[in-house]
């Protein structure tokens, strides 16, 4: 007993100044260059895989992408749905994109007699139905090699709230002779 007595006694009164002083220079000396030339980026590296987490959370891909113009003001709605990645028709005063695509030039509101099949009475616009089928068959390759992605038939309409209700019939038929059976149309919310 006498011997670990012995050993008690040789622990230093101010033991737990000493060890948190200690504690203190290393942690200084850490940031430090060593002698070796070693650099501690442990920080520095938090700091990054913060950042680059950040980054990618926040570049979000909406599944429609709207470029405002002076000529497609989209009508306000109060709906809460979410837009989904559809084939995207959109309608503004000068023309008719598909995904895009410029497909037709617009006079006035209104498809040139020329490019409707059955002349100015006809619903069929000619090129608007060629794009709608290249985009369905390219939704269609596209679910054959990835099972996630299915063609269901759905086109959103973007179109100014000025189209006359004449195109949005012609559009209509037309997209509904591609196939597409189903219609959304985007609007922008009363919130924003």
């Amino acid at each position: 007993m006498t011997e670990e007595r012995k050993n008690y006694e040789l622990i230093p009164e101010n033991y737990e100044e000493e060890m948190l002083k200690r504690k203190k220079a290393s942690k200084k000396s850490k940031g430090k260059i060593s002698d070796s030339g070693d650099v501690n980026i442990n920080s520095l590296m938090d700091i990054l895989t913060i950042l680059l987490v950040f980054l990618l959370k926040s570049y979000a891909t909406d599944p429609i992408n709207i470029t405002p113009t002076a000529d497609l003001e989209l009508v306000r709605s109060t709906s809460l749905l979410q837009p989904e990645a559809t084939v995207a028709v959109t309608v503004s005063k000068a023309a008719i994109v598909v995904d895009n695509r410029p497909v037709l030039v617009l006079k006035d509101g209104r498809v040139e007699a020329s490019q409707k099949r059955g002349g100015e009475d006809g619903f069929f616009i000619i090129p608007l139905n060629r794009e709608l089928v290249d985009a369905a068959e390219r939704k269609r390759r596209l679910a054959s090699v990835n099972p996630s992605v299915t063609f269901d038939g759905v086109c959103t309409i973007i179109m100014d709230g000025d189209t006359p209700y004449r195109l949005l019939t012609e559009i209509m038929y037309t997209a509904g002779q591609a196939e597409f059976q189903n219609f959304k149309f985007a609007t922008i919310s009363l919130e924003s």
